[in-house]
């Protein structure tokens, strides 16, 4: 049953909790409508869950956005973000999708699917820190094969000279032999 509510950004899409358990993080996907004629900004909302569930305030909510990159966005397409909504700032075309919490709970790496890009969130200070393109995956590698067409019902996998992008709908983070990793499901993503 619900105990209590609060407003976070626009279209909540994930939650987790740090692994003390004293915050809970939101990532707020902020999709456009098919037609742009509205396009919210991205966001992830760092809920303070020290009042416990059942008395949680619209205060107990810090709300990171990513307005201080609009600036970068040449930069950030430089660099292989994949930023393309029409006339869209990098806040707004930045769309958080799942986020995935450091050990120590004082960092969140946020993957923001259809940008083909990683953010990083300072959990403490309630900042995003960085904005990181996730490369392309070469299909024309040894050892890398797809079929490429869907003309025919037989499957003709090979190599293919093109590149794809990683666009991950899922990261968590582990650490292992005193190594700390991101792993993430490269789903591939459209923008509708």
């Amino acid at each position: 049953f619900l105990q209590s509510s609060v407003e976070v950004g626009f279209l909540p899409d994930m939650l987790v909790f740090t692994p003390d358990g004293s915050k809970l993080l939101v990532a707020n996907e902020g999709e456009p409508r098919n037609n742009y004629s509205l396009d919210p900004e991205g966001s992830v909302s760092i809920i303070n869950m020290e009042a416990g569930a059942g008395n949680m305030l619209d205060s107990d909510v810090t709300t990171v956005g990513f307005s201080a990159f609009n600036a970068d966005s040449a930069s950030l397409v430089a660099q292989g973000v994949r930023i393309f909504g029409p006339g869209a700032t990098v806040a707004q075309d930045l769309e958080p999708e799942y986020i995935a919490v450091s050990d120590d709970g004082a960092t969140a790496y946020v993957v923001c699917q259809e940008n083909n890009a990683l953010a990083v969130v300072d959990i403490e200070t309630a900042t995003a820190t960085a904005i990181l393109p996730l490369g392309y995956k070469d299909w024309s590698s040894e050892g890398l094969f797809f079929d490429a067409s869907d003309l025919s019902p037989d499957a003709f996998f090979a190599n293919w000279p093109v590149k794809g992008m990683y666009q991950p709908d899922g990261i968590d983070f582990f650490t292992m032999g005193g190594q700390h990793y991101l792993i993430t499901a490269n789903e591939g993503s459209a923008r509708n």
